[in-house]
């Protein structure tokens, strides 16, 4: 954990490397981390759900226009709590590969993805608009998953897209392109469809139906066997490596959907107790169940964050329910955290235990003394 207390700063509020504005009583939109003209976001970044700031538990509900323009992040996984993403929030981000973005999410703003290196992108359901120039120069994307929902393709949408390979439409009606220009710079795109009729329907549109652009085909499945590789990453997160030709849609250990994504990468949270997951690929059309596979968030073993110090005189264990603290405390600020960062307890000692929702790992800091306790 790189930092314990968010800072305020000029856009509100920082946290583990990520700035928010606050929007509301109760929401934060995430914004651009300018230093000397440069937009400092890096490598692989997965935005909480929540952060938070002087006693509110934020919910991270938004991302402002340009957040990550012109950034370095590579790859990007947006939390569900997110509905609004704003125009151009990613544009020009030229490592960004891979990204997942919300199932909330309505409208794919203008120019959103721009200039991208995005390779494989799924738009969850729900999506209707897809605005002006959204892909526009995204040369390395290869396949576009659309929804049923999906119902306006905005001008230069995806034009000189060079590498579209396939679409893969399970919208009924044939989205209505705003120009002619959508797909500009791009051909033989084969587009894969739920049905013979839609297909006929999209034969007959004047844009879907240009022979030098698409090629139209009913979907029959999948066309290669998924893989998935698993890795750790510290102890927080376990990655899900996968085949990138595949969407796939990710159901928690409560049989909710959790995400679907194209990404060759998707993070799971390790929490105190080991959690499946269940992985089906998809091409929205069709889910293969016969090939799910099953992904599992194992904890690590529960140990001090910090060595054994025998100057350090403050003891801090989790039992039943309670973290207790005990020691030379007088004076010292107490901060409990769970394992994905998020500030569960603040304030100056008064007490040598403290309740906390079980079973879950959390990280306690009292003064210098740091330690990882899991309490039942």
């Amino acid at each position: 954990m790189a930092s314990f207390v968010p800072r305020v700063t000029a856009q509100d509020i920082e946290a583990n490397g990520i700035f928010y504005n606050i929007i509301s009583d109760t929401q934060v939109e995430v914004t651009a981390a300018w230093q000397d003209g440069v937009n400092r976001y890096e490598g692989c970044i997965i935005l909480p759900e929540k952060v938070y700031c002087d006693g509110v538990n934020y919910d991270v509900a938004a991302i402002a226009p340009r957040a990550f323009w012109q950034s370095h992040v590579t790859e990007i996984q947006i939390p569900n709590s997110v509905t609004r993403i704003g125009n151009a929030a990613f544009a020009d981000a030229e490592d960004l590969s891979n990204i997942t973005l919300p199932l909330g999410l309505k409208f794919v703003s203008n120019y959103m993805l721009a200039g991208t290196a995005v390779r494989n992108v799924v738009l969850p359901e729900g999506v209707t608009d897809i605005g002006t120039g959204a892909f526009e120069d995204c040369t390395s994307l290869e396949t576009v998953f659309l929804p049923m929902s999906l119902a306006t393709i905005g001008d230069r949408a995806f034009s000189y897209c060079n590498n579209l390979k396939e679409i893969y439409s399970d919208a009924v009606t044939p989205p209505l392109t705003l120009d002619d220009d959508a797909f500009e710079g791009c051909s033989g795109v084969q587009v894969m469809l739920p049905d013979a009729s839609t297909t006929w329907n999209y034969g007959n549109d004047p844009l879907w139906g240009n022979e030098e652009t698409f090629s139209l085909w009913v979907d029959e499945g999948l066309a290669v066997i998924p893989t998935m590789q698993q890795e750790t990453l510290g102890e927080n997160w376990t990655a899900l490596s996968l085949y990138n030709g595949l969407a796939y849609k990710i159901y928690g250990p409560d049989g909710y959907l959790i995400a679907t994504t194209a990404a060759d990468r998707y993070f799971l949270p390790i929490g105190a107790l080991s959690t499946d997951y269940l992985v089906v690929p998809t091409t929205l059309m069709y889910d293969d169940e016969d090939l799910q596979l099953i992904a599992t968030a194992e904890p690590s073993a529960i140990e001090d964050i910090d060595e054994d110090n025998p100057e350090n005189k403050i003891s801090i264990v989790g039992l039943d329910g309670t973290i207790y603290i005990e020691g030379e405390t007088r004076g010292l600020w107490t901060y409990i955290y769970d394992v994905y960062g998020n500030l569960w307890y603040k304030r100056m000692y008064d007490r040598n235990w403290i309740n906390l929702p079980g079973p879950r790992v959390y990280i306690v800091k009292v003064g210098d003394t740091v330690r990882k306790v899991m309490i039942n």
